[in-house]
């Protein structure tokens, strides 16, 4: 069989490795490599945000919709371009790994969080602080010996791997309002699917081309509503991209639209013949 990506990652998703070292690449090969896998799953998620609009009416009730709406531009850039990849991929990609510190520093967060929702006394939250940050610092001067964790990933290695994945994905329904959560199947489609990318990113290339990739996703996905509320009018950021009315618009504010359209339309394109190259390969 070829050795060509796409057949390389349609392998890893029928028998993940957890334990196979990441590939000694150069980064610019990482970075195109990421970039092009990215392409047809951008697709993917297109299809389903389609199906999710349709039959859904998960529209009407986002939350993280109307989060976003509010939010001024820079914090909506630190928030999903920066802060929210590092944390999720620490939380998700990052125990994919079978080191003891890898296992510790995710539940690390996923502790802290927790403790923030349920509001403890500062005192208590500051003492498991400290232990959950000693316990950190142990393990990484340590290094304990790794043999039975190994053995548990190798044995375990799909269920660990769609476990993560698929409670990456199962996480996002809170960006939904209670009332439509029993579609989560297909309200969280387009997380599990960008998931099982980014967990080959993170086995294939290394941990920081996962965020590389989380970061990627998020900002494509943003980047006309970080435009627009950077550079559009207040008419245009209250109305949104949704409801236009080229005409009522100014010439500012219609060249940003326009510019908007030639990224959408020129992404769409340079997918579309991304995807189309890994499938070609595929077949020689």
């Amino acid at each position: 069989m070829s050795s060509s990506l796409l057949n390389t990652y349609l392998q890893f998703l029928r028998s993940p490795n957890l334990i196979e070292s990441p590939e000694d690449i150069a980064p610019k090969k990482a970075l195109i490599q990421t970039v092009r896998l990215y392409t047809i799953h951008f697709l993917l998620v297109m299809v389903a945000g389609f199906f999710i609009t349709q039959f859904s009416g998960a529209q009407d009730n986002s939350i993280i919709n109307a989060a976003i709406a509010d939010m001024p531009a820079w914090v909506l850039f630190v928030s999903a371009v920066v802060a929210a990849p590092v944390l999720e991929e620490c939380v998700f990609r990052l125990p994919m790994r079978p080191y003891a510190v890898n296992v510790a520093f995710s539940a690390s967060f996923v502790i802290a969080f927790l403790l923030l929702a349920s509001a403890p006394s500062q005192s208590l939250l500051l003492f498991i602080g400290g232990m959950i940050l000693g316990g950190n610092f142990y393990l990484w001067t340590q290094r304990p010996h790794k043999l039975i964790l190994q053995q548990f990933y190798v044995r375990y290695a799909i269920a660990i791997f769609y476990f993560l994945t698929l409670i990456f994905g199962a996480i996002h329904i809170t960006n939904y309002e209670p009332r439509v959560w029993p579609l989560l199947p297909l309200l969280v489609l387009p997380q599990v699917i960008v998931a099982l990318w980014l967990g080959f990113v993170r086995m294939r290339y290394g941990f920081k081309w996962a965020i590389f990739g989380h970061a990627l996703h998020n900002g494509c996905l943003l980047l006309p509503i970080l435009v627009t509320k950077a550079f559009g009018s207040a008419e245009l950021q209250a109305d949104g991209l949704e409801n236009l009315d080229m005409k009522a618009l100014s010439a500012v504010d219609q060249l940003l639209v326009g510019g908007i359209g030639v990224y959408l339309a020129g992404g769409f394109v340079a997918c579309v013949w991304g995807a189309w190259r890994l499938l070609q390969e595929r077949k020689h």
